[in-house]
């Protein structure tokens, strides 16, 4: 039986795709976007991110730069196995992704729900309230069994990790003028975990000549894995990846039919 929670590679052609996770989950979250793009023709890797997919304690003592690390260490493993490699990144992931756009040269980067300006404020308090609180209970979600499987976050975490995730959101936004690959920024409106504004922050601070913000009314912020607004995600993805058409700026609305 597969095991969700551990890095996956899916061989493909030349062409890499190299897919990073959020804050407190694993690569079970992008496993759907991975087999869509693999589907597609591409390979596929999904490292585990530094802290991740054991236990809360994990990630205790974890810096930002260690994820950035091990994101480098997944690109670098991509890079020897295809000609080009493109940097898809969900939510802490999409930080991430950002890095590795912004210190390497590669053929395009994806955000996705990309966490540059969390929903809750007082993120930003972190590296004081972990002297007082050292953990957070994580809230639970509602969702069917199709879907949870693939959420496999920790049930609480450190509150010192949770100041490493805004010092890198800050670091993330010093880099940003320095990215010129083509990117696709894709953000949902009913999204909880991070305010919409950060895929326009994104979208105006890059420096990229082709770029495209992809909207989408409905899909949480767990879009990767909820259907069927993560079927238009993946084929977005997919035109991006293959060369869409588009060579001027864009912003683009669509929601699901129903």
């Amino acid at each position: 039986m597969t095991n969700l929670k551990a890095p996956f590679l899916l061989p493909g052609d030349r062409t890499g795709c190299l897919l990073l996770h959020g804050f407190t989950s694993t690569p079970a979250e992008v496993r759907p976007l991975g087999e869509a793009l693999h589907e597609a023709g591409y390979t596929v890797y999904a490292p585990l991110l530094p802290g991740h997919g054991t236990t809360p304690e994990d990630l205790l003592g974890v810096k930002c730069r260690d994820w950035i690390e091990g994101a480098q260490q997944g690109l670098n493993y991509l890079k020897r196995q295809c000609s080009s490699v493109i940097v898809i990144g969900h939510s802490m992931g999409g930080l991430l992704a950002l890095q590795m756009a912004a210190r390497n040269r590669v053929k395009g980067v994806v955000t996705i729900a990309a966490a540059l300006v969390p929903a809750n404020r007082l993120i930003r308090l972190a590296r004081f309230v972990k002297y007082f609180v050292p953990y957070r209970e994580a809230e639970k979600g509602n969702h069917p069994p199709e879907v949870q499987k693939y959420l496999l976050h920790y049930p609480r975490f450190p509150i010192a990790a949770v100041a490493e995730l805004h010092t890198l959101t800050i670091q993330t936004k010093a880099v940003l003028p320095h990215i010129t690959a083509p990117a696709l920024i894709i953000q949902t409106r009913d999204d909880k975990t991070v305010r919409p504004e950060s895929a326009e922050v994104i979208f105006n601070k890059i420096s990229s000549r082709k770029k495209e913000c992809f909207w989408m009314d409905e899909g949480t912020h767990n879009i990767p894995v909820m259907p069927p607004y993560n079927e238009l995600v993946f084929a977005k993805v997919v035109e991006f990846i293959s060369g869409g058409r588009k060579t001027h700026p864009t912003r683009e609305r669509v929601s699901p039919a129903n």
